[in-house]
């Protein structure tokens, strides 16, 4: 993503969309083909239904997601449970997606609910089980429980779900999400100014009777910000929020770049941020700057080449490393700030510590990966030991001793300058 040019996300409330796709199909009929799975809900006992209100008093009521939590924390009328067979979860168990909650979670309000996700937000103070609070596109609320299951290879599953749709009048409202695109012009200027920023930042500004709040991820393809809650107390306001990164192949049209709230309420002093959730190491609870000690230090860490080093260079990938052949240049420099060095070594490079990386025209994504010699304590001995007989070796050839390994589509070159000295390079690049 250019940091100039962030993506905007329309919202119908809140929070945006995060990391949606397929997950596994529930039905809501009992005769299926053997290939699919059918799971009959368990519903808990109901009170009498309440009057069901129009679709505009709905849209309304839903833009305050405080006070709808705190309503349907009191509304128990329409729970139903799920329950598993052994050959069901192991069926559940083969798809890999399925270790993914967003992708089981919009599956399941595809194929259960017949609907569509609008927006989804973690409301419970465990990731597993997690509780997540689901809005949808034809104005529906619902409380989806949902839990990790370890014996089944960490896939995730719905144990239960509350459909609850709220009244008129019910709920008042503290802040309204807005798309920058219809931002009033001196709050357009503003938020432009911060999305123009690499780092993640939290912000606020009031412009005459109006008080706005910005939270952005940084300029990295990958991280993602999802609101929590927001209370107003006699003039303070409490915004949570979750900071996300998400793998490199990702969508990236539903990862959410920033959160801008119309913040609601006469004599707003005081806007106070807290980060209650990352999927990544936090740096004094703050998250990291482009390319500062934090962010990057890893790439002085020493490797481990074993067998499932191997593994993972199959997928193009080096262990503990985020960004693998194939990585966008752009994302890489908005995580790991600018280079150290920018050189040339039969192709241009450029290195963050002992890395080196060479961007392949014309789309300028990562072609092949080289660890410097500090990062790689062996010897071509002691590489042979532990991986085994290399596809092809070469012996002094312009003074170069270097071992090639297959690792699927993609080649290992594990290169030194003497037969018996340490290491100098390790090369993973795509096979031509």
């Amino acid at each position: 993503m250019n940091p100039m040019t962030p993506k905007y996300v329309v919202i119908l409330i809140s929070v945006l969309i995060v990391g949606l796709g397929c997950g596994y199909s529930i039905a809501s009929s009992t005769t299926k083909p053997d290939t699919e799975i059918s799971l009959e809900p368990t519903p808990t006992p109901k009170e009498e239904s309440k009057p069901t209100p129009n679709v505009a008093q709905i849209s309304a009521n839903l833009k305050d997601r405080d006070t709808l939590l705190r309503i349907l924390s009191r509304v128990h009328d329409s729970t139903e449970g799920f329950e598993y067979t052994e050959n069901q979860l192991k069926e559940l168990q083969a798809n890999p997606e399925n270790k993914v909650y967003s992708k089981v979670l919009q599956k399941f309000v595809q194929s259960r609910l017949n609907q569509e996700v609008a927006s989804f937000q973690t409301i419970s103070d465990s990731v597993n089980p997690r509780s997540l609070l689901i809005t949808t596109d034809d104005q529906h609320a619902y409380m989806v429980y949902m839990k990790k299951d370890y014996s089944h290879d960490g896939i995730w599953i719905v144990s239960g779900f509350m459909d609850y749709m709220p009244q008129e009048n019910q709920i008042n409202e503290v802040y309204t999400s807005i798309p920058l695109t219809e931002a009033p012009g001196d709050v357009k200027e503003w938020a432009q100014s911060l999305l123009k920023q690499p780092e993640w930042r939290k912000e606020f500004r009031t412009f005459g009777d109006r008080t706005y709040a910005l939270i952005k991820s940084s300029s990295s393809f990958s991280d993602s910000v999802e609101l929590e809650e927001v209370m107003n107390s006699a003039g303070e306001v409490y915004i949570s929020y979750q900071s996300y990164q998400y793998a490199a192949n990702s969508n990236m049209d539903l990862i959410n770049d920033y959160l801008l709230l119309e913040l609601k309420g006469p004599g707003i002093r005081d806007v106070i941020f807290q980060n209650t959730y990352s999927n990544f190491p936090l740096l004094e609870g703050k998250e990291p700057v482009p390319g500062d000690e934090g962010t990057i230090s890893h790439l002085k860490d020493s490797i481990v080449l074993d067998q499932k080093f191997m593994e993972l260079a199959a997928m193009g990938k080096i262990r503990g490393v985020e960004y693998g052949i194939g990585a966008p240049e752009a994302e890489v420099v908005a995580k790991w700030g600018k280079p150290h060095e920018v050189g040339s070594r039969q192709v241009e490079f450029q290195r963050w510590y002992n890395y080196q990386l060479s961007f392949w025209p014309p789309d300028h994504k990562i072609g092949a990966i080289r660890i410097l010699g500090a990062s790689v304590p062996y010897t071509l001995a002691q590489i042979k030991k532990t991986l085994g007989n290399p596809k092809s070796e070469v012996n002094g050839v312009d003074g170069v001793w270097s071992l090639l390994y297959q690792a699927g589509d993609y080649e290992l070159y594990v290169n030194a300058s003497t037969p018996t000295g340490q290491i100098e390079s390790v090369m993973l690049k795509k096979k031509e």
